[in-house]
């Protein structure tokens, strides 16, 4: 055996023992610390913080994790996983789309960043430790899959012509696949992570196509989707009319490290075949008894694996099995059913790692307090500053921005409701805009408006992502109630909850307020 073969062949070792140690990592829920440098950087680069967004396949949760960027260009940031996640980086001024720091991250890993800004072009990164560094080619390559996504909404065809032309393009898929790895050598494990990325995006715009169908039928008749009898959505609910799915590795359990695993699972969630024939049987609005349940998790079963052709679960379906349980969990604490329902839904769950995770959300259920204390960091430093000028109250924050149309209604919509509140001591609502640059007309008329004579405070991205670091949001609008000795509430009190009336409100407030005590 010559020495290029020994190479090789220790090359093969190592590159199967570090898979085993990513695999091993699926499911494992701990902390993993990401630091790094950026080279050259300095405040006028225009940016203070590194953003990713990340989402619990689990809850389906999505969340922003937000570094700060110290002056010497350091930063540092502990994650919580419960699997390895493939994701990037995006500077607070930049679009999110734009794919600017690449990482594969797993738990327990500490991974370190160098990174070159380049002007007007995406940065060049190095990896140490962690697993990015062995994944570090696939890293490098940037691939955009929206136009797979533009194509499929926008295809004119009947079903199964639609099918052939689908089955045709992931071929396709496929095959320009194969080329960048001969381009850029990707490892077997580059390849295969590539390829589990490639198919969540286009089993997400493949099921958008049929998304697409019922959302048009729903604009012409909303109750259309919903009627017995109708030919097209019974179509739809046939599990094998979504057979190129099959073709998609959904056995892999590194699709779920892919950043568009969300929208994959998503949009299988309320895909026809799990939703239409309860939807026709019960109606949209349904009563989340333990038979009701025991029903979706059947119909899940049934229908997913004649949608996938398997005679087990595989992930995607049994991660949609903990969704319908955690979905009705809460509510299920609430009424003192859970103990009963969790025994009776715990044998849907097969999977032993769906299983433990599910074990886990019970009993943190079981034993979660009301309110959770403020972290440290400038976020919650920022929050603490507001609550000592308003002592003795409870404080509701509320996130809008004027690129958010729902946030604009909602403020103008409670505004009556809110000078009634003027007068009350002990709860006070501030607002807190997501505006890079307050002086600008359009920004200023609409607080004069609507919030002239109440505290609205104008926040730039950095401060914006910080704070939905620290309270666990991404969407706005977005309200979080604060007790007068600062802790968060876990069910606090919600602006929109002022469509309710005064009297309501103030009844929940009350709730609210003996329940902490």
């Amino acid at each position: 055996m010559n020495n290029k073969t020994i190479i090789t062949a220790l090359l093969a070792i190592t590159a199967v023992a570090g898979q085993a140690q990513v695999e091993e990592a699926f499911f494992c829920t701990d902390s993993a610390l990401v630091r790094g440098h950026i080279e050259n950087y300095s405040l006028a680069t225009g940016f203070r913080t590194l953003s990713a967004q990340m989402t619990n396949l689990f809850t389906g949760e999505l969340m922003t994790v937000t570094a700060e960027v110290q002056e010497d260009g350091s930063f540092e940031k502990r994650v919580l996983l419960q699997h390895p996640v493939l994701n990037w980086f995006y500077t607070a001024e930049s679009c999110i789309a734009l794919k600017e720091i690449p990482f594969f991250l797993c738990p327990r890993d500490t991974l370190n960043i160098t990174i070159h800004l380049r002007e007007g072009d995406v940065p060049t990164c190095e990896y140490s430790g962690g697993h990015s560094a062995e994944v570090a080619r696939l890293l490098q390559v940037r691939t955009d899959y929206l136009d797979v996504l533009r194509q499929c909404v926008s295809y004119g065809g009947d079903i199964e012509t639609f099918n052939l032309w689908a089955d045709s393009l992931y071929t396709e898929q496929l095959h320009s696949l194969d080329k960048r790895v001969k381009t850029h050598r990707f490892t077997p494990y580059e390849r295969r992570l590539a390829e589990c990325d490639m198919a969540m995006e286009f089993g997400s715009a493949y099921l958008a196509h049929f998304m697409q169908i019922t959302t048009k039928m729903a604009q012409g008749d909303p109750a259309a989707p919903y009627q017995t009898g109708n030919a097209v959505m019974e179509r739809l609910s046939n599990p094998d009319t979504y057979a190129v799915l099959r073709r998609l590795p959904n056995a892999d359990s590194l699709l779920l490290s892919s950043k568009l695993a969300s929208q994959y699972l998503n949009s299988l969630q309320f895909a026809a075949p799990f939703n239409y024939p309860l939807q026709v049987k019960r109606g949209l609005v349904w009563e989340a008894t333990k038979e009701n349940v025991l029903e979706e998790l059947t119909l899940l079963r049934d229908q997913g694996r004649r949608l996938f052709a398997v005679e087990k679960d595989n992930l995607p379906m049994q991660l949609l099995q903990f969704r319908c349980l955690n979905d009705v969990l809460g509510e299920w604490f609430e009424r003192g059913t859970a103990k009963e329902g969790f025994r009776a839904v715990a044998p849907f769950l097969s999977d032993p790692r769906v299983q433990e995770v599910a074990r886990q959300t019970y009993e943190e259920m079981s034993n979660s307090l009301p309110t959770l204390p403020l972290t440290e960091g400038n976020a919650a430093d920022f929050v603490r500053d507001i609550l000592a000028m308003y002592p003795n109250r409870y404080i509701v924050l509320d996130f809008w921005a004027m690129w958010c149309a729902p946030c604009k209604a909602e403020i103008s919509a409670t505004q009556d409701f809110r000078h009634s509140l003027k007068e009350r001591s002990d709860v006070k609502f501030i607002f807190l805009a997501n505006e890079r640059f307050p002086s600008r007309k359009e920004y200023q008329d609409f607080v004069k408006d609507y919030l002239q004579e109440e505290v609205n405070v104008a926040i730039d991205d950095d401060r914006f992502h910080q704070l939905q670091d620290l309270f666990r949001f991404n969407a706005i609008p977005f309200n979080v109630t604060l007790t007068p000795d600062g802790r968060i509430v876990r069910d606090g009190l919600l602006l929109r909850a002022a469509e309710a009336g005064y009297d309501s409100f103030i009844q929940m407030l009350e709730e609210m307020k003996a329940r902490l005590k």
